[in-house]
């Protein structure tokens, strides 16, 4: 059947992905020797105990950070050595996405706490934003969500990031005076 199918393709799909260069795979190497298992189950187990971990476990939050942050860090460094512009645009959309998204849930915090099973679908969607696919969760929250703010809202933005700038600015050269004035004051009292 169609779905026995596309099963198959997807297995393909996945040992193609856990056979290429990189440290997911290189620890996966690893972990091959040292149990004699087969990387597709010990990718499984994998994903079976951080799913537990994520649902029960102590540290969830931990664990989200962790997976949403330290590979797609390591993988966005690795683009601006190879200066790939498709590639460094890919993971500059996911940390625009992951900001967007932590700003978010900063103003919701109290609400998500309650929510069963959110560090799970936070991992979840970060691995979908981060998944090497060309309409992966970053490419869809921006063109759906965030660049339609943009283009709405950023005229508005730039406006008022320009005036706190510049009353920014204003403030370091008052900062600056008042500095130079106690500085003279502390060197007049240190003379006299």
């Amino acid at each position: 059947t169609q779905s026995t199918l596309n099963m198959e393709v997807t297995k393909e799909h996945i040992k193609k992905l856990l056979n290429t260069p990189g440290p997911v795979t290189d620890l996966l190497a690893v972990a091959e020797k040292k149990t004699g298992l087969d990387r597709m189950i010990l990718l499984g187990l994998s994903i079976t105990f951080l799913t537990f971990w994520l649902c029960l476990g102590y540290g969830a939050q931990l664990i989200c950070g962790v997976i949403g942050f330290l590979y797609p860090a390591f993988e966005s460094v690795k683009a601006l050595h190879n200066a790939d512009t498709n590639i460094e645009k890919r993971w500059l959309t996911y940390w625009v996405v992951f900001a967007f998204f932590h700003v978010l849930e900063f103003f919701s915090d109290h609400l998500v706490w309650w929510l069963p099973l959110y560090w799970l679908a936070k991992t979840i969607f970060l691995v979908w934003c981060m998944a090497p696919i060309n309409q992966n969760g970053s490419a869809v929250v921006y063109k759906l969500v965030i660049r339609p703010l943009y283009v709405k809202y950023h005229g508005d933005i730039d406006t008022v990031m320009d005036k706190a700038v510049n009353k920014a600015g204003g403030l370091f050269e008052k900062a600056t005076e008042k500095a130079r004035e106690v500085a003279n004051n502390q060197k007049s009292e240190f003379i006299n």
